[in-house]
């Protein structure tokens, strides 16, 4: 995925929202096969989310296969990916 479409995907994600979630970052990753870190990374150097975003999941929790598992699910059977 080039900058310009993760740009945009960054942005249909997040519209109307207030903070970029595992969710959303996880959903992104998906459809740009990357890993959520690359994607929080590519996102802070872009300036699509603060910097530091990646070390806050990671101080928090992480994100997890079993999250990325849900979020698969979730996408495959038409659920909400935001």
């Amino acid at each position: 995925m080039d900058d310009s479409t993760l740009t945009t995907a960054f942005h249909a994600h997040t519209e109307g929202q207030t903070k970029f979630t595992r969710r959303m970052v996880i959903a992104i990753a998906l459809m740009a096969n990357e890993t959520p870190r690359r994607i929080v990374r590519r996102c802070e150097r872009l300036g699509l989310c603060k910097r530091g975003s990646w070390e806050w999941f990671v101080d928090n929790g992480g994100i997890t296969k079993a999250q990325i598992a849900e979020v698969r699910a979730d996408l495959a059977k038409g659920g909400k990916d935001g």
